[in-house]
């Protein structure tokens, strides 16, 4: 399995609350990785952090 490229972030900030969306799709997959935070940074990260949690083998670069 191949280490996971992500496409470029789309970042959106929500007016009520302030709080910024993070959204990526991860190659090779129909799967997208979504996250929250208070800075695009934040969210850009939780995006990612939440896809490996849910997702743990596919940052291992285990030969086929």
């Amino acid at each position: 399995m191949a280490v996971p490229t992500f496409s470029a972030p789309v970042i959106t900030q929500d007016g009520v609350t302030g709080l910024y969306h993070a959204s990526f799709t991860v190659s090779d997959t129909d799967v997208k990785a979504e996250g929250v935070g208070d800075t695009p940074y934040q969210a850009k990260r939780h995006a990612v952090v939440t896809y490996r949690k849910a997702n743990p083998l596919a940052f291992l670069d285990i030969p086929a």
